[in-house]
């Protein structure tokens, strides 16, 4: 990618601040504990040191039990997971367990889980990349469609650009009308145009307007600060609202467009206008 590109890594999304339980707790206290904290999960001490790890759904408040010897998870390198893991590489392991710990000196230092995919660092990434499309599909539609008004962009739309623009102009900092734009119309005006919507790697018309309809409702969600991840049991059959998986797949549409337009030529500041 021609710019830098926020990053972000599993040691910035996960909670720095992790609380302990013993593992002499009984079950039917840490379910309790659990959902009174908002905890998912949590590591499970014996005489000082992490022995495993308690989830949400490993206790209930009628278990009885002395012990969480028989609920625990034994803290095993399958749920830890390196501070610098990257976000798409921590989003793609996520997908594969609910929950992992960073860990060092015999201790845990943080936890990861989906809902830590809610939180600003995620949002702050997945922003940058969904305004560096932005760019590059001004790009493309700058030099494949001189005539973008007469596409099937509304009245409303085109009356909002030129308003924009003009408050622009009168301010002397104005861009090509096209910069004001919303992701929306610019997703229209694409997925509407043949020789936009392949130079994007797109096969059909239809596609085009499926996966950028689902990439402009994550970035109205990111940019309204709405929950990204709605549903954090992905592998709930049939599950509703956006899941783990649903996120990684935007995020490799995302990446994917970018790497087809890049190779085409229209990396933002390439088109001619």
């Amino acid at each position: 990618m021609a710019r830098h590109l926020y990053e972000s890594t599993a040691a910035e999304l996960a909670t720095g601040s992790v609380e302990h339980v013993s593992y002499d707790t009984t079950p039917g206290a840490v379910a309790e504990w659990l959902v009174t904290n908002g905890y998912d999960a949590a590591p499970v001490d014996r005489d000082g040191d992490p022995v495993g790890f308690i989830h949400e759904d490993d206790v209930d408040t009628d278990d009885t039990g002395d012990t969480l010897e028989a609920a625990l998870t034994p803290l095993t390198i399958d749920y830890m997971i390196s501070g610098d893991t990257s976000f798409a590489e921590s989003l793609a392991a996520l997908i594969e367990e609910p929950v992992y710990f960073l860990g060092g000196h015999n201790r845990i230092t943080g936890i990861l889980t989906r809902a830590d995919l809610n939180t600003p660092p995620a949002r702050m990434y997945l922003f940058d990349r969904i305004t560096y499309l932005e760019e590059h599909l001004r790009e493309v539609i700058s030099a494949e469609v001189p005539d973008w008004k007469q596409t099937p962009v509304s009245t409303d739309e085109i009356d909002g650009i030129e308003a924009r623009y003009a408050d622009a102009k009168a301010a002397n900092v104005e861009l090509s009308e096209i910069h004001y734009a919303q992701f929306s119309t610019l997703s229209t005006i694409v997925s509407s145009v043949e020789a936009c919507w392949r130079e994007c790697g797109f096969s059909t018309t239809g596609e085009a307007q499926s996966r950028l309809h689902d990439i402009t409702e994550l970035r109205n969600d990111v940019a309204h600060a709405n929950l990204l991840v709605e549903n954090t049991d992905s592998d709930q059959f049939l599950s509703s609202g956006r899941t783990t998986e649903n996120l990684y797949t935007l995020l490799a549409d995302i990446e994917q467009i970018l790497t087809s337009l890049q190779g085409a030529g229209y990396a933002p500041g390439t088109a001619t206008e």
